[in-house]
């Protein structure tokens, strides 16, 4: 019988070339979907067929209701160390195994540049700063100059989770000339010190920054931590990036800070539900920069996701199971 593969998410259309799967063997068959499914039906109809499906991150959702629809499924494997939109609990409660596989992408510490999540962030501060799209927009349909941009230098950039991620924003932000300040549950004032910024509690670095970035991971502790009682504490017309995860802010408060301006601009490339409904009030919002949650998706980084999430299916076709995936308890 032939062993068949779903490789979703591949939005690129890079998985099948980035990758030799033809290492699964000769009774091996390989799919790869290049769309998010329209729906829970539609996800079922395409998926039901398949003894292994692969994720690239959360781009595709598999609830409990999905994979309870999916009998010939044996194998998850998903990149990145977990997953929000994947039930791994009840995949695992019907045998299914579910393997992550999270490739090395670290760079030295002092390297000053990050992971591509750190160009994104500034990528998204920009096109807040000069309006490249809508001027691009404009200049299009004939017209030029209708407002001034926004100087990075002097301001203040406040960055909240100094990590991995984090802290090479800092030293960007640095070299734009801006003050920054630093919001990271471990983070001493020494360290800070030694990188050239200001260590600062969560409200107080809210109240004092004109430019916000979110570098923190989802668990408990940051879901909903950016609220309407935060964002009263920002300033008026502070610019929020955020590529992290939607959840760590919360939708309304955002929105509605949007519509009256409070917050005067955001870059996001996260969101509270992906791909973002059409219909969405954010996609209304002319205050608004987005990129579809692509902060990861480099070519480079990419190829080597999928090489891995092969590397992962080879070895459970020869009996191994890598990266077994325990979901943590709630």
């Amino acid at each position: 019988m032939t062993f068949r593969v779903a490789v979703t998410g591949d939005f690129e259309k890079l998985a099948l070339q980035a990758a030799p799967w033809n290492e699964l063997g000769k009774d091996a068959e390989v799919v790869a979907f290049h769309e998010p499914f329209a729906s829970e039906q539609a996800t079922v109809a395409a998926l039901q067929d398949f003894d292994a499906i692969t994720l690239i991150q959360e781009r595709i959702p598999l609830t409990h209701e999905i994979l309870e629809k999916l009998p010939r499924l044996k194998l998850i494997v998903f990149t990145g160390r977990k997953n929000e939109t994947l039930d791994a609990a009840a995949a695992l409660a019907r045998n299914i195994t579910v393997c992550k596989c999270s490739p090395d992408f670290e760079v030295p510490p002092e390297a000053p540049g990050g992971k591509s999540p750190v160009e994104l962030t500034f990528a998204l501060l920009l096109s807040c700063t000069w309006q490249t799209g809508p001027n691009t927009s404009l200049i299009r349909q004939g017209g030029w100059v209708t407002q001034c941009g926004v100087a990075l230098r002097g301001k203040t950039l406040g960055i909240v989770g100094y990590g991995s991620l984090g802290r090479p924003v800092g030293r960007i932000g640095l070299a734009f000339g801006m003050n920054v300040l630093a919001f990271g549950r471990s983070l001493t004032d020494e360290a800070a010190a030694a990188d050239n910024v200001t260590r600062a509690d969560l409200d107080t670095l809210l109240g004092q920054s004109d430019v916000i970035s979110i570098h923190l991971p989802l668990n408990s502790a940051t879901r909903g931590l950016i609220g309407a009682q935060q964002i009263g504490l920002m300033k008026p017309g502070v610019i929020l990036i955020n590529t992290a995860r939607a959840a760590i802010v919360e939708e309304q408060p955002l929105i509605d800070a949007l519509q009256s301006r409070k917050i005067a601009m955001a870059g996001l490339d996260v969101y509270w539900r992906e791909p973002l409904p059409s219909d969405h009030p954010l996609t209304r919002l002319p205050n608004v920069v987005m990129t579809p949650h692509i902060g990861y998706a480099t070519e480079e980084a990419m190829v080597v996701r999928y090489r891995e999430l092969l590397r992962t299916l080879v070895a459970y076709r020869e009996g191994n199971v890598v990266g077994r995936y325990v979901p943590e308890p709630i």
